[in-house]
């Protein structure tokens, strides 16, 4: 059997199971809501997590799909892990979950010796969209900061005004603040 025809048998498995995996990672009183629907429109991080999981595995797989399309794929929900208070590893490291899954669910079925080598190729796949998905935690994260940025600056620009209008409309020998 190849490899595509074992993940086509075991796909809806491997979802299901990463899906449950990534949502054991979250708080307890989180997890009911996460796994009780996986509609995107009454919970959109279920559903997010679900949709990443379904491009996660075709690309594992070495379905021949476009590198936007694998991108797209895990793109919002990394987009979400990246505004949770999470360190960087655990961000990321549910991509790692899938590690496993595919040793319990894949390797088994790939019983020759030489399957061995397409299997090592499958988790090097796995690796590659951890990096990819480290990439957009970056990008996520530096979008962050910098909206962080240019509130403070417009908090500061603001007091500054606030401080400035404050000043010039003091009568003349009136403590300002200054140091008189």
């Amino acid at each position: 059997m190849n490899t595509q025809q074992i993940f086509r048998d075991k796909t809806d498995k491997i979802v299901k199971l990463w899906v449950e995996a990534v949502i054991n990672c979250y708080p307890d009183r989180s997890r009911p809501a996460l796994s009780s629907n996986m509609d995107p429109f009454t919970n959109p991080v279920g559903g997010m997590i679900r949709e990443a999981a379904q491009g996660l595995v075709l690309a594992i797989s070495g379905a021949d799909i476009q590198i936007e399309q694998i991108k797209k794929s895990i793109e919002r929900l990394i987009k979400i892990r990246a505004v949770q208070a999470l360190s960087p590893g655990e961000a990321i490291g549910i991509i790692y979950l899938f590690k496993p899954i595919l040793r319990a669910e894949i390797l088994p079925q790939m019983n020759k010796p030489s399957s061995f080598s397409e299997y090592l190729d499958i988790e090097s796949r796995l690796d590659t969209l951890a990096m990819m998905a480290f990439d957009l935690y970056v990008r996520d994260r530096e979008v962050l900061a910098d909206i962080r940025i240019k509130e403070i600056r417009n908090q500061y620009a603001e007091l500054k005004r606030w401080a400035q209008n404050l000043n010039s409309n003091a009568p003349l020998g009136t403590f300002t603040g200054c140091g008189n």
